[in-house]
């Protein structure tokens, strides 16, 4: 391999790279990146005259990534990965310690499950104890620095950060979704609806003019966790946000057959009171469970 190939690479140039391949988008990458679209634009030029290489197809308003662009994309994670895990094993000054966190069940089962070693493997000197909870009246008691919540974003005297996209798609079991050509056909399956939320079944139908479908017979669970159970067992639909079906044995099994989505009045929130001073290793998990969800969306 030409040694001049890597030695000269600039860290900021695949950075943007990474960020710009992931999301598909100058746009966001520039967002993410608090950097503007044109410098964006720029540093992907200065890496691609550097590598002689087309690493995206420009057409029109959008952006794909070419077939070297796309090869190159997970090294560049692994190695961004690599870099960070080592830097902060080296340089962190987090000791031995613990992070009490509040989970909204549905949330840790569903998407902190599947994630958390990716923070484990950063630091793994801290260790994190969760605590499950499901309705509002369980975070009055909450002790914890730290809590990840669903509902509006709205608490008094907490700062909220939002980690889900607050939009619902159904999913169900690939075999299922054979007997799906249409929302229509949503009649031959038992509907899974989750007691609570403001926005399940009857706004999604509604949506879709199918009004004639809101008697069919339904399952009600108290949590977005046993109803994607129920639904990866192969029984009945549910609704469900697209960020926790991506990773994970349950996300595994299930497809959604629709591309139509609802928006919805809650969502999942990392919280902490706005007069506390977050200790190391909580500062620590925020910046790494924003980071990690802002991936996702």
């Amino acid at each position: 391999m030409n040694k001049e190939l890597t030695s000269n690479i600039q860290l900021n140039w695949l950075r943007t790279f990474e960020a710009a391949a992931r999301q598909l988008s100058f746009t966001l990458a520039s967002e993410e990146l608090n950097m503007s679209q044109s410098a964006v634009s720029q540093q992907i030029q200065l890496l691609e005259h550097h590598l002689d290489q087309k690493l995206f197809v420009r057409a029109n308003r959008s952006i794909q990534l070419s077939d070297a662009g796309r090869a190159f994309l997970p090294l560049v994670q692994d190695s961004m990965r690599l870099l960070n895990t080592g830097a902060a094993q080296i340089f962190s000054p987090l000791n031995v310690s613990v992070v009490d966190v509040n989970v909204n069940t549905s949330f840790g089962v569903l998407w902190l499950s599947p994630h958390i070693s990716l923070f484990n493997a950063i630091y793994p000197q801290v260790s994190v104890r969760q605590r499950g909870t499901n309705w509002e009246g369980d975070f009055d008691i909450s002790t914890t620095e730290l809590e990840i919540r669903y509902g509006a974003g709205n608490w008094s005297g907490f700062e909220s950060h939002l980690l889900i996209t607050p939009r619902l798609r159904p999913y169900c079991t690939p075999h299922n979704a054979k007997y799906l050509r249409s929302p229509a056909d949503l009649g031959q399956l038992p509907l899974l609806d989750v007691i609570g939320t403001k926005q399940g079944w009857d706004s999604w139908l509604g949506n879709m003019n199918l009004s004639s479908l809101m008697d069919q017979p339904r399952h009600y669970m108290d949590n977005y966790a046993s109803a994607v159970s129920m639904a990866s067992n192969g029984f009945g639909i549910c609704l469900m946000y697209d960020e926790m079906m991506q990773k994970g044995v349950l996300a595994k099994q299930l497809v959604a057959p629709f591309i139509d989505s609802i928006e919805t009045e809650g969502s999942y929130y990392l919280c902490y009171r706005s007069d506390q001073t977050l200790s190391l290793a909580s500062q620590a998990f925020c910046d790494w469970i924003l980071k990690e969800s802002r991936s996702s969306l």
